[in-house]
């Protein structure tokens, strides 16, 4: 998932959301939190630094490759509407054991396939089981963090993806050297089961039961055209930077025959210089209007994912690589606020629970799948350049939602 909240420093934050209660009890919490949200969203993108190899492995083709993100982001997409069902009946605190134990489960399960439609199924449990996680997260924050602090905790639990994204090509390379992939996501599972087991013995946790979705109230939300203008915008969004993370590998291998390590380790480098960006564009956003900010970064983050479709491996390549995510993530601190006003007064919340689960499975999951498909009759360069271009598409179509100011 995008980050949600990074308008204050990471250390900053944590100094200030433990001034009102226990600092160790609180700090604790948070802390474990984000450690079972890193091994959630890990779980979901070590797939992409591994694509490659998988790929040679099973034979098969781009477009199936892509799939897997795909089965993923159905299976995600599923379960976050549902997660209230379930949190509904055993509480929040359960629901994210169950969520990380089933996580796993599924990875020790994803270690022992040998077909691809064995595979396929374990990818869509996978996101199935690591779906529910979100919503009784962000709800045990909510608990554990005294209000006027709510948003500095938000910024902690949000560093969580952006480490997963740094983090998920190293492992992917350290499993590769000491061991098979298959090995390595049995590892990481185990470590999952670990860390839900310890969750679930700790004391506190959030034991409020979550509420269902509530269908009524959601239809006048969903039955606006520039709600689903947002969920375009999102899916642009979230493809410029998770779709184009998970193709990327492949296709630094397979179209500019760079070596699978060094490829990871561009990865991993991009992520790291992207990490703090989400700061300056929430600055910018109050600064010059959430849509000036949202137009101009679908704009070059297009550009660049054109023309890294374009350039043949090179210094300028190298730069695009480092360059398209720093600018991809600066969209989603204005792309919040903007959809944080759909919709009636308090329903803000509802409006990113809905928007957020499309924009993922279309961004995280449709997009790539085109790429691939792409990739497959002419070259994954061509599918970026198309992709880009449908992004550059989607700046023009930012000057037709409300500024996100109240």
């Amino acid at each position: 998932m995008p980050p949600l909240f990074e308008k204050v420093a990471a250390s900053e934050a944590v100094g200030e959301i433990m001034d009102d209660r226990p600092g160790r009890k609180v700090f604790s919490g948070l802390f474990f939190l984000v450690c079972l949200f890193f091994l959630n969203f890990t779980s979901r993108v070590i797939f992409s630094p591994l694509l490659p190899i998988i790929e040679g492995e099973f034979s098969f083709d781009h477009a199936a490759a892509a799939s897997f993100f795909l089965l993923i982001s159905a299976g995600y997409f599923c379960s976050i509407l549902l997660s209230g069902f379930v949190s509904a009946r055993i509480n929040h605190k359960n629901t994210i054991v169950l969520s990380t134990i089933a996580s796993g489960i599924v990875l020790l399960l994803l270690g022992l396939c040998s077909t691809l439609p064995l595979m396929r199924i374990g990818l869509f449990s996978l996101g199935l089981a690591a779906g529910l996680y979100l919503p009784s997260g962000l709800a045990s924050i909510s608990s554990l963090v005294t209000p006027a602090y709510l948003a500095r905790g938000m910024a902690v639990h949000e560093l969580a993806p952006n480490l997963g994204f740094i983090a998920a090509p190293i492992l992917a390379d350290m499993m590769l050297r000491c061991c098979s992939w298959q090995q390595g996501l049995m590892w990481l599972g185990l470590l999952m089961i670990g860390a839900g087991v310890s969750y679930g013995m700790a004391g506190g946790g959030c034991h409020e039961r979550g509420r269902s979705l509530d269908f009524l109230t959601s239809q006048a939300l969903l039955s606006r055209l520039d709600f689903w203008l947002m969920v375009l915008l999102f899916s642009l969004a979230i493809c410029a930077s998770l779709g184009v993370y998970a193709m990327l590998p492949l296709f630094l291998v397979s179209d500019q025959g760079v070596t699978l390590e060094r490829a990871n380790r561009l990865l991993a480098f991009s992520r790291i210089a992207a990490l703090m960006m989400p700061l300056l564009a929430g600055w910018l956003g109050d600064r010059i209007g959430n849509r000036s900010v949202m137009v101009f970064v679908l704009l070059i983050a297009g550009l660049c994912t054109v023309l890294l479709g374009l350039i043949s491996f090179s210094p300028w390549l190298i730069a695009l690589v480092i360059l398209q995510p720093m600018v991809a993530v600066c969209f989603f601190p204005s792309g919040f606020a903007v959809l944080s006003t759909l919709g009636p007064e308090g329903k803000g919340v509802l409006a990113i629970s809905l928007c957020i689960p499309v924009a993922f499975l279309l961004g995280g999951g449709v997009l790539p799948v085109l790429i691939g498909v792409i990739g497959d009759y002419a070259s994954i360069g061509v599918g970026f350049t198309v992709t880009g271009t449908a992004m550059m598409a989607g700046a023009a179509l930012s000057f037709f939602v409300s500024s996100g100011k109240k």
